[in-house]
């Protein structure tokens, strides 16, 4: 029986995390590989965050590249987002899962600001635009740049056989589709949205599941059901 390979294609550092909160069980029952298609790129923008009332993380890219809190108030997107944040000396509250959840959320709390959204040079739902024009004023500082960077040999290989991809952010779809060349047979994509799952919608897939909430719980949940079952004699 050809055994089944969980590949993962986040930054490595990222991707490493995600494979040490799978369970053992679902690890040992299939072939690791991790094949970056984004490798975090730091911009050394300046900061200053003098007379900031708040931080907005919405990834822990965002957190492990600022500043230390030293007690000061974020504001961050997912669990692992807000985990992060604390271990980093702020006052990190989840104001949701998505984007969208975290401006709803400070739209109605309405924080004082300045606030100050440190991510990426790429980043989705307008969030200091949308909570400045409803008063809160925010500021966006990319601290960091996602590189897209082509599948290596590993990834290529792993495409030959049945395989486990979670996809986590819509360029990096995009990204796999370009890279695959229509290699993607043996796939089994979880993706982690319908944005996400978007780029390859029109790629021949062996299975395609896209999460019904984008929720990193949600996300290992599924990768372990499939490594399960898909490797069961």
């Amino acid at each position: 029986m050809t055994s089944t390979t969980l590949m993962l294609t986040r930054p490595r550092s990222s991707a490493q995390a995600f494979v040490d909160s799978l369970s053992q069980q679902a690890v040992a029952a299939v072939d690791i590989v991790i094949a970056p298609l984004m490798e975090i790129v730091v911009t050394n923008a300046v900061l200053d965050l003098t007379g900031v009332r708040s931080v907005i993380f919405t990834s822990a890219n965002g957190v492990h590249h600022g500043p230390e809190g030293q007690g000061r108030i974020a504001f961050c997107v997912g669990a692992q987002t807000t985990d992060a944040a604390q271990k980093r000396g702020w006052i990190a509250t989840q104001a949701g899962d998505t984007a969208g959840e975290l401006i709803a959320t400070l739209i109605a709390q309405q924080p004082k600001g300045p606030a100050l959204h440190l991510g990426g040079e790429h980043t989705r739902g307008d969030i200091a635009q949308k909570l400045s024009q409803c008063g809160i004023e925010t500021r966006h500082v990319a601290i960091y740049a996602q590189k897209l960077v082509s599948l290596d040999a590993d990834g290529q290989q792993a495409l030959n056989g049945p395989c486990i991809i979670p996809v986590f952010s819509p360029r990096t779809g995009q990204q796999l589709a370009q890279q695959a060349q229509g290699r993607l047979q043996n796939a089994h994509i979880v993706a982690l949205s319908d944005a996400v799952a978007a780029p390859l919608l029109g790629q021949k897939v062996a299975q395609m599941q896209i999460l019904p909430a984008p929720r990193s719980g949600y996300m290992r949940k599924a990768v372990e059901i499939l490594c399960l079952d898909l490797t069961l004699p």
